[in-house]
């Protein structure tokens, strides 16, 4: 009986541990700008069509803090039944799509069962969680927000991240945005910094899903000290 007991109690345990695990306080909603992040890029990117010249959409993210989220939570089973979604598909390839190769229904399912499925107490199934996104995405508009300030791409200009945290302040009303940076070398030798991904943080609300603060990461991909560089897509046609 004692060892039963203790088998229940280990498996009490161990469920209490993945639920607390995936817990979560916010959505990290995520854009990128694909032509900072595949010029000089060490992974293959495949060309978008011309008319995607836009931030796009990477993912919407439940996540604990600056470090921490919860990821597949269905499991290895997981499948993305894109009947599901029939009617977003087409918005879904002009603002979802994948610079990389495989496919965007490959970078769809990836995101959802990675992350859509640790939010289902707030987006309880598949058509949810991109809708919410693809609302998200009308709502919070990173080109104008950035064309508001100023912020254009351009090969030689640099901008601050004072620019970009007053762009974020200004449409959004956050003071608290991440971003993600690499470096490349420029014609002239010297190192550029590209921001390649911008979140908004969005609370977790099921009522209505907004912007709010992210929390200030302990290590980040960009140097805020330095300046950063918005490429053109022409520079993935060169």
């Amino acid at each position: 009986h004692f060892a039963m007991f203790s088998v229940c109690l280990a498996l009490l345990l161990a469920q209490s541990l993945v639920a607390a695990d995936n817990t979560y306080n916010y959505f990290d909603f995520v854009r990128q700008w694909s032509p900072n992040s595949c010029y000089k890029s060490g992974h293959p990117c495949k060309t978008l069509p011309a008319e995607i010249n836009y931030w796009t959409i990477h993912g919407l993210w439940p996540s604990k803090d600056a470090s921490h989220y919860p990821a597949d939570c269905a499991g290895s089973s997981c499948q993305l039944n894109t009947t599901a979604i029939a009617d977003l598909l087409d918005e879904m390839h002009l603002k979802w799509p994948t610079d990389y190769s495989g496919g965007d229904t490959k970078f769809w399912t990836h995101e959802y069962c990675k992350h859509g499925t640790c939010c289902t107490d707030v987006l309880p199934g598949i058509h949810d969680y991109f809708s919410a996104a693809l609302k998200l995405n009308r709502q919070l508009d990173v080109d104008m927000a950035l064309q508001s300030a100023g912020i254009l791409p351009s090969v030689d200009k640099p901008y601050t991240f004072d620019q970009l945290n007053s762009a974020m302040k200004e449409s959004f009303g956050v003071d608290e945005a991440t971003y993600w940076c690499r470096y490349v070398k420029a014609s002239n030798g010297e190192s550029q910094q590209l921001v390649f991904q911008i979140s908004v943080c969005i609370t977790k609300d099921p009522s209505s899903l907004k912007p709010r603060d992210c929390p200030v990461a302990a290590g980040n991909s960009c140097n805020m000290g330095q300046p950063f560089f918005l490429l053109p897509f022409s520079v993935l046609t060169v």
